[in-house]
């Protein structure tokens, strides 16, 4: 089951809050990070980041899988966390573009939401054709509410045990590694490279120690191709086993494996190991005929480490 969040806040208060501001529940209402306009390295694990760190990720709107040439009337996704002075420090000291907490942005369609009560951030954003620029004041006070709850509420919050936290991407598989099973030089890309750091990055990558492995033809995120890339879930066997797709296959070395397409059409591969979650995703026009021996090689070191020079 998913960790008790550090606080008696919970999605349904949430979502009050947003039908609320919008005038209507958008409908679809999952405890999820949504992924509508989100990094390409959230489908799977790192939607559930937020419940790892002690809060809650509450989201509506997001269709099953992408279609660029639809678009949906509305859609919302908010995270409530604790521990907001670590995650503005760490962000700022990272070199965060936008502190977190610093308030609410409208524009014609959409809001985002940067706030902090205590040591409590909320963090999300809004997409409707009901929203202006002048509802920041309203989206404001409907969602100071929710955060003053989580404030009154809140507890210490003890983060479960894990064997992949802080694992690097090069003690789990290394370039070269990956390119005797690829039959392709392989180097392994720094996610860095992607973007800008802000809260998400902080919360997945520095507090909780997930990783996100891309394993590619050369260093360039946006000109060489990925053939195949790993993301983690510290702790989070919880949340593989609220995946409701997905087919089951024999993994060697895993508790549970699944494989099925993601949010964007990819090829996924997701493997429960212990007390973690890793998902092995192959972008789309790559072959994934190779993603199970990856998978096996990547557990391999994880649960038995690697044999001593000889």
């Amino acid at each position: 089951m998913a960790p008790e969040a550090a606080f008696d806040v919970t999605c349904s208060d949430v979502n009050s809050a947003v039908a609320g501001v919008l005038g209507a529940s958008v409908g679809g209402e999952k405890d999820v990070l949504g992924l509508t306009s989100t990094p390409i390295w959230y489908p799977g694990p790192a939607q559930y980041m937020m419940q790892q760190a002690g809060g809650i990720a509450c989201s509506a709107g997001d269709p099953v899988q992408l279609d660029p040439d639809a678009t949906s009337p509305a859609d919302w996704s908010i995270a409530v966390v604790p521990g907001a002075q670590a995650i503005i420090d760490g962000a700022a000291e990272r070199g965060a573009s936008d502190i977190p907490g610093d308030g609410i942005r409208c524009f014609t369609g959409s809001c985002t939401i940067e706030l902090r009560d205590g040591d409590v951030l909320m963090t999300g954003s809004l997409r409707s054709s009901a929203l202006v620029e002048s509802d920041a004041d309203r989206v404001r006070e409907a969602m100071a509410g929710v955060l003053a709850s989580a404030v009154a509420t809140l507890r210490d919050f003890e983060p479960g045990q894990s064997k992949i936290a802080g694992a690097r991407c090069e003690t789990l598989l290394t370039a070269q590694e990956a390119s005797e099973i690829l039959g392709r030089e392989v180097v392994i890309m720094d996610y860095t490279e992607l973007g800008g750091w802000g809260t998400a990055a902080e919360i997945y990558f520095a507090s909780e120690g997930a990783q996100y492995c891309m394993y590619a033809t050369g260093p360039d995120p946006y000109g060489d191709p990925t053939l195949v890339a790993l993301t983690t879930l510290p702790s989070g066997a919880w949340a593989f086993e609220k995946l409701d797709a997905g087919s089951p296959v024999s993994l060697t070395g895993a508790d549970a494996a699944l494989t099925g397409v993601d949010f964007y059409g990819r090829t996924v591969l997701d493997a429960r190991v212990g007390a973690d979650w890793l998902r092995f995703t192959v972008p789309v026009g790559e072959d994934a005929s190779s993603v199970t021996s990856v998978a096996e090689a990547t557990i391999e070191h994880l649960t038995r480490g690697r044999p001593a020079p000889q």
